[in-house]
């Protein structure tokens, strides 16, 4: 079951794309400021997340008005991949948060590092969905 936290949660770390470039993407998240404080904290970790996706090289965060700008190779992704990483990436912190919620507290770091080993397991799978619908695109 779903919990109503987990599902405000997701609608406040839902992004608006506000310009859309080759290789430039701009990504305004409008309910930022009703993320709870308890999360502003790790923010900063956003930057390494996305960082993890193939073809993204840099990105700016604004913490004052929510915004992301990311910078990335167009051929290797694409600003929808882009997106559908923030999904991922929320997912998989609401899914970590629930597992720590019932374990012994634990240090920052190693919250981090589970989080950043559980990301990389996910990458192969974007990379593979993408394949597979490129592959029956030309077929």
């Amino acid at each position: 079951m779903i919990d109503i936290r987990e599902s405000l949660l997701k609608c406040n770390l839902k992004p608006r794309v506000e310009s859309s470039l080759p290789g430039r993407l701009r990504l305004l998240f409008p309910r930022y400021a009703l993320l709870p404080d308890s999360a502003r904290p790790y923010l900063h970790y956003v930057e390494d997340v996305l960082k993890l996706l193939p073809g993204v090289r840099t990105v700016r965060i604004n913490i004052r008005i929510g915004t992301v700008l990311v910078m990335f190779d167009q051929t290797v992704c694409t600003a929808r991949q882009i997106l559908r990483w923030v999904d991922i990436v929320v997912d998989t912190g609401i899914e970590i948060a629930r597992e720590l919620e019932d374990a012994a507290a634990k240090d920052e770091k190693d919250i981090a590092s589970l989080v950043r080993q559980r990301l990389v397991l996910r990458l192969p799978q974007c990379r593979e969905s993408e394949k597979t619908k490129r592959r029956s695109e030309t077929c």
